[in-house]
């Protein structure tokens, strides 16, 4: 059970790393689909150990909710932006540093804590807590209001494993009041992005702090 749930909360902050490296984003897009896959997958393990059946229409709500359609709505707020959305001068290698070294103060905040821990999911738990701190991190430093979007939810996802395997499991009304959540931050959140891109021709960060005189 333990070696699962830590493979599994491995591959998502493998995800999430990868997320921060990668420029081009269709390439993030997919890996937001494929990390939000890894948490149903997560969930399923847990309820296979638990029982919890509520854990089985928590991971087809992930697969069906964060796998396919906000990807898609993601994707629909890129329309027409470039594809590779860092500029000249600012190196993706730069933002990896930083994401590896919170990394490492996620390990040295959580782990003495994890560690006393009887749980079988404890060896997992700073994994998700960097999840969230390098998704964090991405929603602070994204170049345009997409690039900030995705660091969004990336922090999101972080959050939701990390509840999932400090719980054992997240109760059934948590995990309902999760998902609304989302699906309404991600609702409006397009909405906007469509109206300025409608009247600024642009998401750069930059260049919407500008037209702020």
């Amino acid at each position: 059970m333990s070696d699962l749930t830590n493979f599994f909360a491995f591959l998502g902050l493998v995800t999430t790393l990868l997320m921060v490296w990668r420029q081009s984003r269709p390439a993030r897009v997919r890996l937001l689909a494929a990390q939000s896959l890894l948490l149903a997958v997560q969930a399923v393990t847990i309820a296979s150990f638990t029982g919890r059946g509520g854990l089985l229409l928590v991971a087809l709500a992930l697969v069906v909710v964060k796998a396919w359609w906000i990807p898609r709505a993601v994707g629909r707020m890129g329309t027409g932006g470039p594809a590779r959305s860092v500029t000249a001068g600012r190196s993706a290698g730069i933002r990896l540093l930083v994401a590896g070294a919170l990394v490492v103060v996620a390990y040295a905040l959580i782990l003495p804590v994890s560690a006393s821990s009887s749980l079988p999911t404890r060896g997992g738990i700073p994994l998700a807590f960097a999840m969230a701190l390098v998704g964090l991190y991405a929603c602070v430093a994204g170049r345009d209001a997409v690039d900030q979007i995705l660091g969004f939810l990336m922090f999101e996802n972080g959050i939701f494993a990390f509840g999932l395997l400090a719980t054992y499991g997240l109760p059934g009304l948590v995990e309902a009041g999760v998902f609304l959540d989302v699906l309404v931050v991600v609702l409006v959140i397009e909405g906007l992005v469509i109206q300025i891109r409608r009247e600024h021709a642009s998401l750069d960060v930059d260049r919407l702090r500008e037209l702020r005189g």
